[in-house]
């Protein structure tokens, strides 16, 4: 179920006196797709902090400043006139300053954000362990070879089955935002396979997998084949219960 932020007393309609509330996602986990993708176009270019927290609450709650206003929220002295749902709105700028505030986990927090690929689940349901290994490695080496965003466009191949080759700039954000997320999750929940930072290894990804299917296998690495093939968080609940129960040993 999704929270929200509401300020139904500090909105007051200037003709009526009306009063209205806003809502907007206070985490990632509750951003819409929508939500997701007007953010990672926000955060796709060169804005700084405080201007992309004001942006990202205008877009987040659906409102715009009346007229051109200092991006800076601690800047603003007066109350600002916003347009909510084609009606003006005064909003004080302490309220603005306690909103951006509450907008800080888009700059500071890792959380699980919808999917920017279609049709993917955010918690990648439905894709198959050999699909998760390969564009987790591709991840890993955008992440180490930034300025090659081929690995980006790898990742969204292999996870789409060749469905998107292409990403806009708000979907390469989004990609590593999603990525990070998705692996704090799955860390979180099957933590004797995932663990954060692991080992300093020199073992291929290749050396890493073989281990892991000989784990599964019994022995039998003609099932090699059907365990890539199987849904990724099935192998890794099975991973997680061995790794745990010989853990307890």
């Amino acid at each position: 179920m999704k929270r929200f932020v509401q300020f139904l007393k500090q909105f007051f309609h200037l003709q009526r006196g009306e009063k209205i509330d806003i809502e907007y996602p206070i985490s990632w986990e509750t951003m819409s797709q929508e939500d997701f993708r007007n953010v990672c176009t926000i955060l796709s270019k060169p804005h700084g902090r405080k201007e992309t927290l004001f942006l990202c609450l205008c877009a987040l709650a659906h409102i715009r400043p009346d007229s051109p206003i200092k991006y800076d929220p601690k800047a603003i002295k007066d109350n600002v006139v916003f347009l909510i749902n084609g009606k003006s709105y005064v909003i004080s700028p302490k309220v603005i300053q306690e909103a951006c505030g509450q907008l800080e986990y888009i700059l500071d927090a890792v959380g699980l954000a919808p999917s920017p690929l279609p049709r993917i689940d955010r918690k990648i349901y439905g894709i198959s362990f050999d699909q998760y290994y390969q564009a987790d490695a591709y991840m890993l080496r955008y992440m180490s070879e930034p300025s090659n965003e081929k690995w980006l466009k790898e990742a969204a191949k292999t996870l789409t089955d060749g469905r998107v080759r292409k990403l806009m700039d708000w979907q390469k954000k989004g990609m590593v935002i999603w990525w990070n997320g998705v692996k704090k999750y799955l860390m979180a929940k099957y933590p004797f396979v995932l663990q954060e930072g692991g080992d300093i290894t020199d073992k291929t990804p290749a050396d890493i997998l073989q281990e892991l299917l000989s784990t599964m296998n019994d022995n039998k690495p003609q099932d090699n084949d059907r365990i890539l093939k199987s849904d990724v968080h099935s192998v890794l609940f099975t991973l997680n219960h061995i790794y745990e129960r010989n853990a307890h040993n």
